[in-house]
């Protein structure tokens, strides 16, 4: 559309100089002729008065009056032109043009007036030939940028059609096959270029993050299984608090090991494939994982399960997204008085009233409490950034899977956090 009013303008521009080169030619000619035809009246009164040099019957009027100075005589000329030397001048006023003819002959001063009045009909004629003129150059240059518009974008937006049309981690050597000789054939290749620059980047960031998940699962098997034995082991209280504390660090490494392959799995993986997950029964599964570590933080959180809620979603992903939002609130990162409302649609958590809050937790899917926290309770926390409230990783992986996460901006919103589940794979 730009080319096509770009060269619009330039046809416009270009028929007011054809317009402007049009009338000045016109007027040119016009002088021509009228110069020519008035060197041949006077050749015709010089001849005819040669022979007869006394006639007197000269022409007079307000398109051509003939005045002869004969010698001896006083002269009939007016007076503003007896000084003129003898050819053609052009001594047209603001009303209308005249011309004036003068050459020496025997019989005398031959003097001849030829008028051009103004015709506004003429006039309205030009300057209506002269708008068409630039009309037609705003039309041509309209079709012209159309077609050379046409012409010049027609490859490209082929080109991002079948860009558009190639399946993520394809090859495209095949897109500059029609173009192999011209400027969208460079672009094409440029393309190609990148591509396998940037797939081969993901290659071995995917490699990378997979074998390194790997590769750390084994010692901290280990570790979870020495630190099992050693607590059988222990009897003494702060040992066994130690214990845990490293237990715990050595889950959390876990579920970062988690999130990292999930972020790591490849699309084209049978795992990265959609399936039906039971929101209810992996809730549950997570709250009692989480349960012990909450009510030693002192923080209650109510929660509340659509019942039957299922989502599509890649294996082990609401889980792992989960255990990070627990991960997080278990931190303290929120509050101690908190409300998780989880659907087919969404994850939402947000402040809780105290005193509205259920203690007995004997249902996970649908009301379930850490013991009451002791102290004063800060209901409504001050907004964390990613990395003060833990969900840096959790912000990745939703983003990787097309979920999003929001926090609250003010303390007046009605949720702390919210995240978005959508039923699409990795990189949608």
């Amino acid at each position: 559309m730009r080319v096509m009013v770009y060269c619009a303008a330039l046809g416009g521009a270009i028929g007011v100089c054809l317009a402007f080169v049009a009338e000045r030619i016109a007027d040119q000619y016009e002088h021509i002729l009228i110069r020519e035809e008035m060197e041949a009246e006077l050749d015709a009164q010089i001849a005819l008065h040669a022979n007869h040099p006394e006639d007197g019957r000269l022409a007079r009027g307000d398109w051509k009056s003939v005045y002869i100075d004969r010698p001896g005589q006083a002269p009939t000329s007016p007076p503003e032109l007896r000084n003129l030397v003898p050819g053609i001048h052009d001594i047209g006023d603001a009303g209308h043009e005249r011309f004036v003819g003068i050459r020496a002959a025997p019989p005398g001063r031959f003097t001849i007036v030829r008028g051009l009045p103004t015709s506004p009909a003429r006039e309205r004629r030009l300057t209506e030939e002269l708008l068409a003129m630039i009309a037609l150059g705003i039309v041509l240059g309209a079709w012209l940028g159309r077609m050379l518009a046409s012409g010049m974008l027609s490859p490209v937006l082929r080109l991002s059609r079948q860009m558009d049309r190639a399946d993520p981690g394809e090859e495209l050597h095949g897109i500059a096959d029609d173009h192999r000789s011209d400027e969208v054939g460079a672009l094409a290749n440029a393309f190609i270029r990148y591509q396998v620059r940037v797939n081969a980047a993901i290659e071995r960031e995917v490699l990378f993050s997979a074998d390194a998940g790997h590769e750390l699962r084994t010692p901290l098997s280990v570790l979870g299984g020495a630190l099992d034995l050693l607590d059988a082991q222990t009897v003494q209280a702060p040992a066994r608090r130690r214990i845990e504390r490293m237990r715990r660090s050595a889950t959390e490494i876990a579920i970062l090991l988690d999130a990292l392959l999930l972020m790591a799995r490849p699309e084209e993986s049978q795992d990265a494939a959609p399936r039906t997950v039971d929101v209810g029964a992996t809730l549950a599964a997570v709250i009692a994982e989480y349960r012990d570590e909450l009510a030693a933080a002192g923080i209650a959180i109510g929660v509340r399960c659509a019942p039957d809620a299922v989502i599509q979603a890649p294996s082990e992903l609401l889980r792992t997204v989960l255990r990070l939002l627990f991960r997080s609130i278990a931190g303290g990162a929120w509050g101690e008085h908190l409300k998780l409302d989880v659907d087919a649609a969404a994850i939402t958590l947000s402040t809780s009233d105290p005193t509205a809050m259920d203690p007995d937790g004997s249902d996970p899917a649908q009301a379930t409490a850490s013991a009451a926290a002791t102290g004063d309770a800060n209901t409504t926390p001050a907004r964390r950034s990613d990395e003060s409230g833990g969900i840096g990783m959790l912000r990745r992986l939703c983003g990787r899977y097309g979920w999003t996460l929001a926090t609250a901006d003010t303390p007046d919103q009605a949720f702390l956090l919210r995240i978005a589940m959508a039923p699409t794979g990795p990189g949608h």
